[in-house]
């Protein structure tokens, strides 16, 4: 016996469930990396990750990122992606404007073809006419980067 009361046999399955963690917790993923500030006229890499766990086909349907050198007012492509796996880390090189502005990063994820449906990176179902369209959370994450002289 181990505590004198419930024996060993409970503190075993005790320390079972500490190290399995919560069973059936799915994570979804959606990051973007990038520096807090930039030179400009110098190019830097920004990384997407978006990833699934979930598994029984659920994967990466949509994953679209997007840029803007003018804060925000127009926005270019970096990427769009379609049925991309589980998991995608995609680096991007960009080059900024001048110092001063802001750069902007958006991207957004729609995990797809799972027990679960569409969904975005909480589980909860896409609201593909809301937060979808309008570049939202949580379908969405944005980042901002300040633009200096150096």
């Amino acid at each position: 016996m181990i505590n004198g009361r419930g024996g060993w046999r409970n503190s075993v399955w005790l320390i079972a469930l500490l190290w399995l963690g919560p069973v059936g917790a799915v994570e979804r993923e959606l990051r973007i990396e990038a520096p807090a500030s930039v030179v400009a006229g110098q190019s830097f890499t920004a990384v997407i990750t978006a990833r699934t766990d979930a598994g029984q086909g659920e994967q990466v349907g949509f994953l679209h990122a997007e840029w803007s050198v003018d804060g925000g007012k127009t926005w270019k492509p970096i990427f769009y992606l379609e049925r991309a796996g589980p998991r995608v880390t995609q680096p991007a090189s960009l080059t900024p404007g001048s110092a001063g502005s802001t750069v902007k990063l958006r991207v957004r994820a729609a995990f797809r073809d799972g027990l679960a449906g569409d969904v975005d990176y909480n589980g909860a179902a896409l609201r593909w006419h809301e937060s979808w369209a309008e570049w939202r959370e949580p379908a969405a994450r944005h980042a901002s980067l300040v633009v200096t002289a150096r």
